[in-house]
């Protein structure tokens, strides 16, 4: 009788610890995800705006926030730069052999420990232009 009480005291003991493990090992894969998803939208609109036929930046925002759904991004979170010259100035310069980069941020947010704080993420894809 005396060790089923036992049983339960250590069950109570580290039912928590187990259960903050699993859901940090969740919101640990949704950070890695996010940030796979980032880059992946990123490296999407880079090649788009490396085509010659793209003459505006809206499509890429808009291809960029189409690639990564589940992040909702805004495309007022989608930039560029074009060769070294200053973020989002003059799209219609954009001739061949220049290097374009497309760049985003995201601020995830933990599920369960908040408490640990967002954290922005960064990516950026960079293109040479056909």
């Amino acid at each position: 009788m005396r060790q089923c009480g036992s049983t339960a005291v250590e069950f109570a003991l580290v039912l928590p610890v187990l259960v903050a493990v699993l859901f940090g090992a969740i919101d640990g894969g949704r950070l890695v995800v996010s940030q796979c998803m980032l880059n992946y939208a990123v490296i999407a609109g880079a090649r788009l705006a490396s085509v010659s036929s793209t003459t505006s930046f809206a499509p890429v925002q808009t291809a960029v926030v189409a690639a990564a759904p589940l992040l909702n991004l805004s495309t007022s979170a989608v930039h560029y730069q074009i060769g070294a010259g200053a973020a989002d100035a003059g799209f219609a310069t954009l001739t061949t052999g220049n290097t374009i980069r497309v760049y985003s941020t995201y601020n995830y947010r933990p599920l369960v420990f908040s408490k640990l704080g967002a954290r922005t993420l960064n990516a950026s894809g960079q293109i040479v232009v056909q």
